[in-house]
């Protein structure tokens, strides 16, 4: 299949692995986080205003990558159900 794209262009997009960049709504989610931060996906959702169900997609993907990891649980004062924290690990914090 032909392309108006450059060979080097199309060599360098392969080799990109999906672990090696943030989407922006991972990279919105990130910037919330402070130092000592740890927060459930709710609140998370609550303070960036991104939907639940984003939320929750983009956490698991940045969990995946090792970007975020969970730390602790609180109870929802609504439900009285568990909510996982999150936080950034600790080799990263100082990267954000």
């Amino acid at each position: 299949m032909r392309t108006a794209v450059a060979d080097t262009s199309r060599e360098a997009f392969h080799t990109l692995s999906p672990a090696d960049y943030l989407q922006p709504k991972e990279q919105a989610i990130i910037a919330i986080f402070g130092p000592n931060t740890r927060l459930s996906r709710q609140q998370i959702s609550e303070v960036s205003r991104i939907p639940l169900h984003s939320v929750c997609g983009r956490v698991d993907s940045l969990l995946t990558k090792g970007v975020l990891v969970e730390e602790g649980e609180r109870r929802d004062a609504y439900t009285g159900k568990r909510q996982k924290l999150l936080r950034l690990p600790v080799g990263q914090r100082e990267l954000f």
